[in-house]
């Protein structure tokens, strides 16, 4: 990344030079905030300990709130900000995890599965978010069953079958492969 070998780097390290990534299984702090939660997500290993004993710990602090409150309405979730994370719905989890991520500022961000368990309302929702970030300049990889949803977003997909490659181009060669349409489209969308 940006020149760095990443191939021994700790996940922090990697992290701090602008790689973040959501997982399958959204992983929360259940007992904490919406908030607290980004907040969390956005702390650099060992700055705390520098930082509590100088009065800059709490300008940081105010505007590492103010940075997560602006992430948590961009992802639609400003009117649960002082919510339990264990009262979050699955789709709001996700959407928690993209939180979490952007408040980093990453310049590569990685999505394992971000529409698993998702209702279709959170899908556009979330869609949309991707699509801005794209446009902002930030990579996106995303991992993805939900084909429909990827080519919604994507500017470049992968298909794979059984672990092998079947098939990559752009959305609209995605659409008109064959192979794909009988493995993922099924025979109602070459109508």
């Amino acid at each position: 990344l940006d020149g760095v070998d990443l191939a021994q780097a700790r996940a922090s390290r990697i992290a701090a030079l602008g790689l973040g990534r959501t997982f399958q299984t959204p992983r929360a702090f259940p007992s904490l905030s919406v908030l607290d939660n980004v907040i969390v997500g956005a702390d650099n290993e060992g700055e705390r300990v520098g930082m509590a004993f100088s009065g800059r710990w709490r300008i940081r602090e105010r505007a590492l709130r103010e940075k997560a409150a602006a992430v948590l309405a961009r992802v639609g979730l400003s009117d649960r900000i002082g919510d339990r994370v264990g009262n979050l719905s699955g789709g709001e989890l996700r959407m928690l995890e993209v939180a979490r991520q952007l408040v980093r500022d990453p310049k590569i961000l990685l999505l394992d599965e971000p529409t698993a368990g998702v209702d279709p309302s959170l899908q556009v929702r979330l869609s949309k978010i991707l699509v801005d970030l794209h446009a902002e300049g930030r990579t996106l990889i995303v991992v993805e069953h939900n084909l429909h949803f990827l080519l919604r977003i994507a500017d470049r997909v992968v298909v794979l079958q059984n672990g092998r490659l079947l098939s990559q181009g752009t959305p609209a060669e995605i659409k008109a492969d064959e192979r794909v349409i009988a493995a993922y489209l099924g025979a109602d969308h070459a109508a």
